[in-house]
């Protein structure tokens, strides 16, 4: 366990067993290993809390025996409000390879218990306490938030990205893989979706929270997460739209292969006709019993092709 007293300009470290006077003006903050939850309640001073704890800790671990899926919720963001100042709150971070990870926390209005660091750093804390916007714990949580919703923010961006090169991929070439490659971003903008979702209602129980000042950090947090929901939901109608440019370029691709074979039939048809006739089992017929009968046949489809291809380029069928 490591223990922290966090103020209005910074934070520090406390050893185990040494006192801290700036406590009073700040708040302790604590982070525990993942099997350090049976000291939760002691940190917050809840000792009737352990049953509670208990029911968390096994619905988090059954959680994480999960299997990761594109676009599927491992970590599926959690508030539980276990006093009247007790909160328990799980936000699903998402890092640069796109691997998810819990980020659970317990605040009370005078502690932060944080259960393993899971991409948070002493230094990233200090760094908001110089800042002067963790006043209170409930400030850190939203601190957090924050910074998990940059992280969708940023999936969300490359998500954007890729469309762009499919789309142009498209519009260029369209091949039958490209389907596959537009499920998969729907799968994962409808994962964003979900947790977006999740955390949007999270964020707004934050109100609820008991505190002397209502804090600018949770007017910016809930302003944020709604520009997220609006960018979320304009960018899933934008697979939508990719899906339909996919759907058009594979119909206007057919369209082209059927245009051609109209085309050549269209061709073909009158010297199918001539063949047909001069198949015939007739003894008296025009040119069958002269010399030069196969080259007017010859010349005869050559003349009608390129009175056929004429036809065509003036009304524009070849273009």
């Amino acid at each position: 366990m490591e223990e922290f007293c966090i103020t209005s300009h910074c934070i520090e470290k406390i050893q185990e067993g040494e006192p801290h006077l700036g406590v009073e003006e700040g708040f302790k903050f604590f982070v525990l290993d993942f099997k350090e939850w049976d000291q939760v309640p002691s940190l917050l001073s809840e000792d009737n809390l352990s049953e509670w704890i208990q029911h968390l800790r096994e619905r988090e671990t059954e959680e994480s025996r999960g299997r990761s899926k594109e676009g599927s919720i491992i970590f599926r963001p959690h508030f539980d409000r276990l006093r009247t100042n007790v909160h328990y709150v799980c936000f699903r971070d998402i890092d640069e390879q796109g691997k998810e990870r819990p980020v659970r926390i317990f605040l009370t209005p005078k502690a932060f218990v944080l259960l393993e660091w899971n991409g948070m750093s002493s230094e990233r804390l200090d760094e908001w306490a110089q800042q002067g916007i963790l006043s209170n714990p409930l400030e850190l949580a939203c601190a957090i938030g924050l910074r998990v919703l940059r992280h969708h923010q940023k999936r969300l961006d490359i998500i954007e990205d890729q469309m762009d090169i499919l789309e142009e991929e498209i519009l260029t070439a369209p091949r039958s893989w490209q389907l596959k490659r537009i499920i998969a971003l729907h799968r994962r903008i409808l994962g964003l979706k979900r947790s977006l979702n999740a955390h949007s209602s999270i964020f707004e129980r934050f109100k609820n929270i008991e505190k002397a000042v209502y804090g600018d950090l949770q007017e910016e947090l809930i302003f944020d997460m709604r520009r997220a929901m609006d960018h979320v939901h304009q960018t899933h109608e934008m697979i939508e739209s990719l899906r339909e440019a996919y759907q058009a370029a594979i119909d206007n691709h057919a369209n082209d292969i059927m245009k051609l074979l109209t085309l050549l039939a269209t061709i073909l048809l009158p010297i199918t006709l001539l063949t047909g006739f001069f198949g015939m089992n007739f003894e008296v017929m025009p040119l069958l019993h002269t010399t030069y009968g196969l080259s007017v046949f010859y010349g005869l489809s050559a003349l009608i092709v390129l009175i056929v291809m004429a036809y065509f380029w003036k009304k524009k069928w070849l273009n």
